[in-house]
C-alpha cells in the first residue's frame, strides 16, 4: 500500500511538469493559448482582455515578454501566470538581445496625450524605445522616437537597436543612449505613397536585416547587408515577391539558412542570396509564421480558421508546405505566435 501511495504521489508531482513537457507555441490575440506542436492540442491558457502587439521568449523559456495595448507584462512559462507588470503603457514590440541579458521595447505615449495633440493639431508625442536589464527588468537605457515607431529589434551584441518608422518608410540604427548610427530611407514617401512597412526580422548572426514593402503596386523586401558582403551600391537589395498582396508574418529560421514570408493566403521561403523557394497556397491566411527549432517544420497561426465558426486556428507545416496538423481556436482569433526555446 505505501508502495502504491507512492507512486501516486510521484506522478501527481510530476504531472503537472509534463503536461507541458513538449515543444510548445505560444499564440495570441487578447489572450494567450499554449498549443503542443506534437499533438496539435491546447495545454494551457493564460487570460488577459488586452490586444497583444508581440511576444518574445527569454533564451532559456522560462520566461515570456509580452507586448499589449495596455503595457508590457512578464510571464511565467512553467505557472503560465503573468508575475510582473513593467510598463503601464501600450507597447508595440520587444526584442531580446542573443545572451538574453536585455530587452528592448517600444512604449507609445497614453492615449489622452496623443488624443489632445489631434484635437490641437500638434505632432503627436514621441514613442520611447527602453532597454531593460532582463535580470532585474529595471531600465538600463531609454530615448525617443517617432510617435509611429512599430517595431524594434536589438542586435546579437546588444549593442545597437534597429527601429522601424513605417510612415517615414526608415529604419533607423541607435546605440543604446539614443545616438543616432545610420538610416536606412528604404521607400521614397513622394513617390509610393501608400507604401506600408510591416516589421523588422534580424538574421540570428546579425548580418542581414529584412522589411517588407507593400504598396498599390507590389510587394518586396528591403533586404539590408550589415556585413559589407556586398558592394556599398547594393547594401540595400529589393527582393520582389511577385504579387502585392500585404507582407504579414516575417521570421528567420534559427541558423539563419533563410527568411519565411507569410502574405494573405501564401507563404515562401528566401534563402540567403535572395532566391525564393516556390509559394505555397493556402485556403486560409496565416498571419505569422515561426521555424520550430530543431527541424524543417514550421508553425502558422491564422485569425480566421473557418469563416462559418469565425474562430482561428494552428496549424504545423512541413518542408514542403503540406499542412501537418491543426487545431481550431474557436474562442480566440490568434494574430502572433511564438515558439517556446
Amino acid at each position: 500500500m505505501m508502495r502504491l501511495l507512492w507512486t501516486c504521489l510521484c506522478f501527481a508531482l510530476l504531472a503537472p511538469a509534463t503536461a507541458l513537457a513538449g515543444q510548445t507555441a505560444w499564440v495570441s490575440s487578447n489572450h494567450i493559448q499554449i498549443v503542443d506542436l506534437d499533438t496539435a492540442k491546447v495545454v494551457g491558457r493564460i487570460p488577459l482582455q488586452e490586444f497583444i502587439h508581440d511576444m518574445e521568449f527569454s533564451r532559456d523559456g522560462s520566461s515570456v515578454y509580452v507586448a499589449s495595448s495596455k503595457g508590457l507584462r512578464v510571464a511565467d512559462a512553467n505557472k503560465l501566470e503573468f508575475v510582473q507588470k513593467v510598463d503601464d503603457r501600450a507597447t508595440s514590440a520587444v526584442s531580446v538581445s542573443a545572451d538574453g541579458t536585455r530587452l528592448a521595447a517600444i512604449h507609445r505615449a497614453d492615449g489622452d496625450s496623443s488624443q489632445a495633440a489631434r484635437v490641437a493639431g500638434l505632432p503627436l508625442p514621441p514613442s520611447e524605445v527602453v532597454v531593460y536589464s532582463t535580470l532585474s527588468m529595471t531600465v538600463e537605457h531609454s530615448f525617443h522616437v517617432a510617435a509611429q515607431a512599430l517595431d524594434v529589434v536589438l542586435d546579437p551584441d546588444g549593442d545597437r537597436v534597429y527601429v522601424l518608422v513605417p510612415h517615414e518608410g526608415s529604419v533607423y540604427v541607435h546605440d543604446l543612449e539614443g545616438t543616432l548610427l545610420q538610416t536606412f530611407e528604404l521607400t521614397d514617401q513622394g513617390g509610393t505613397h501608400g507604401a506600408m512597412l510591416s516589421g523588422l526580422a534580424l538574421a540570428p548572426d546579425g548580418s542581414r536585416l529584412v522589411v517588407p514593402v507593400t504598396d498599390s503596386e507590389e510587394s518586396w523586401l528591403a533586404d539590408i547587408d550589415l556585413a559589407g558582403e556586398r558592394e556599398p551600391a547594393d547594401q540595400v537589395l529589393k527582393q520582389g515577391l511577385g504579387h502585392a498582396r500585404r507582407v504579414q508574418g516575417l521570421s528567420w529560421d534559427e541558423d539563419g539558412s533563410g527568411v519565411y514570408v507569410s502574405a494573405v493566403r501564401g507563404v515562401v521561403k528566401f534563402n540567403r542570396i535572395g532566391l525564393p523557394v516556390a509559394w505555397k497556397r493556402f485556403g486560409v491566411n496565416y498571419v505569422d509564421v515561426q521555424p520550430i527549432p530543431g527541424g524543417d517544420e514550421t508553425v502558422m497561426v491564422t485569425p480566421t480558421f473557418s469563416s462559418t465558426r469565425g474562430s482561428g486556428g494552428v496549424s504545423v507545416v512541413g518542408a514542403d508546405g503540406s499542412v501537418l496538423r491543426t487545431v481550431e481556436l474557436p474562442d480566440m482569433s490568434p494574430f502572433v505566435v511564438a515558439v517556446r526555446p
